[in-house]
């Protein structure tokens, strides 16, 4: 649920962004802007770097309740063949989520996109890394859960 987050709420982002560099492009194109505009204009795209530290932040936050929450659960050692079966699934789909990030960033016939995400480099790091952050995230989840006194 964690890469789905991350990789839906960032997207939406960078999408966003495009849309709006688009929009005033083809404002300043026409000539229908006015000082409230340009104003708020700025303000916006002074703004847009809040978003990437936004969505690193709720990266961090959402980790932090895993492993507050994992402490919680009560576990069974048997589940630990479980959880280690997830971690690769989990591995794995993050490497998937990665590999569709990177194509629909610098992907053929979507170039534009690529200078909009490189705006937003501490996201681009995360989703390229966001497998590993994942693994390490479950690793250490499986230890609070599992190392535990009963």
């Amino acid at each position: 649920m964690f890469f789905i987050i991350i990789f839906s709420i960032g997207l939406t982002v960078v999408l966003g962004r495009y849309v709006l560099g688009s929009v005033y492009t083809a404002l300043d194109e026409g000539g229908i802007t006015t000082v409230a505009g340009n104003e708020s204009r700025a303000t916006m795209e002074s703004n847009f770097a809040v978003f990437d530290y936004s969505l690193v932040a709720m990266a961090i936050v959402m980790i932090i309740g895993l492993m507050v929450t994992s402490f919680m659960i009560p576990t069974h050692p048997i589940f630990l063949v479980i959880n280690i079966f997830g971690i690769f699934v989990l591995i794995f789909l993050g490497m998937i989520m990665t590999n569709v990030y990177g194509e629909i960033v610098t992907g053929e016939g979507v170039d534009y996109l690529g200078e909009t995400a490189e705006e937003f480099v501490m996201f681009n790091f995360l989703m390229n890394n966001i497998a590993f952050f994942g693994a390490i995230t479950i690793f250490i989840t499986s230890v609070i859960m599992y190392s535990r006194s009963r």
